[in-house]
């Protein structure tokens, strides 16, 4: 047997594995249909067939669905340090029945709680943490605030603006949404949009104007979510780089403000499957408060029924 590492990508649905980890193992039942498919992510895309095999995350079995990889583009797959992509979207995005672990996990009732939970951590201080079927409440420092998933597939909320400080933008009078996502590293939207936003906050590249920069406001209908300036702007060498990239994702899905990295680690946040919602508290990093339960070497924990 082989032991691999997984990405989680809430924007995805399906199991992804690399084919090298698959070549290396021996998996008692593994089978490989003939239908194959190809996947695009928002950098780089992989080719694989469809396979059927046990899928065990921490201890967590289901047997299962998922792809194996027979071709991967160089960008980013050929630096990245994991094996394969566990994606924990809504079934409704899934490639077919069956492809998504979490679904399996809801439906066999197998978890305390039909929900997940995600901490991103801040430094080489603390662990990240994926924890399936409960919520840990240390890892928070605020109450969590719900908001409603308005179009299942991708974990989304509605948003009513953007704000600059107290300035609201005016982006959102047809409607924004906004979709949370482990597999994004900068905080997304629509082009056009970033464009304005980039504008408006007209950051030096020198970093001079650094102090002056006003938090990033994501007003959804029943919450206010705020980025500081250090969440939002890379420093590095005397030099500062806006953590904002635009994507444009079509319609039905897009088009949506996708909130990366600096998001999460900000907030702890839950995705609720039985309600159909999505749960945010500030974050509490390393050095804030002691952790009286902490994290062990793995990142991924699961509460069972």
């Amino acid at each position: 047997s082989s032991s691999s590492s997984s990405s989680m990508d809430r924007d995805s649905t399906s199991f992804l594995q690399g084919s090298s980890s698959i070549i290396s193992g021996s998996s008692r039942g593994h089978k490989r249909p003939r239908d194959s498919v190809t996947i695009t992510f928002g950098t780089g895309q992989v080719t694989g067939v469809f396979s059927r095999d046990q899928v065990c995350v921490s201890g967590l079995c289901s047997r299962m669905n998922f792809i194996t990889a027979t071709n991967e583009s160089d960008d980013p797959f050929k630096d990245v340090p994991f094996d394969g992509i566990l994606g924990l979207g809504l079934p409704q995005l899934s490639e077919a029945q069956d492809f998504s672990y979490m679904d399996m996990l809801v439906r066999k009732g197998m978890l305390k709680r039909n929900l997940f939970s995600v901490f991103f951590a801040q430094g080489d201080q603390e662990q990240s943490e994926v924890l399936f079927g409960d919520i840990r409440e240390e890892r928070m420092t605020s109450p969590l605030s719900w908001a409603p998933v308005t179009n299942p597939g991708f974990w989304q909320v509605s948003m009513r603006d953007l704000a600059l400080g107290k300035e609201s933008l005016g982006f959102c009078e047809r409607g924004c949404q906004v979709a949370l996502d482990t597999g994004t590293s900068l905080l997304a939207g629509p082009t056009r949009l970033i464009r304005k936003l980039v504008e408006k906050l007209h950051l030096s590249i020198d970093c001079s104007n650094y102090h002056e920069l006003p938090n990033v406001e994501f007003l959804l209908d029943e919450v206010s979510l705020h980025l500081t300036p250090s969440d939002y702007v890379d420093r590095s060498d005397g030099s500062c780089l806006l953590g904002f990239m635009g994507l444009d994702i079509p319609a039905p899905r897009g088009p949506v403000f996708i909130l990366g990295d600096p998001f999460l680690r900000r907030y702890y946040t839950v995705y609720d499957r039985e309600h159909l919602r999505v749960g945010f508290a500030l974050a509490r990093h390393a050095g804030e408060e002691e952790d009286p339960h902490p994290s062990e070497d793995a990142a991924i924990e699961a509460i069972v029924a």
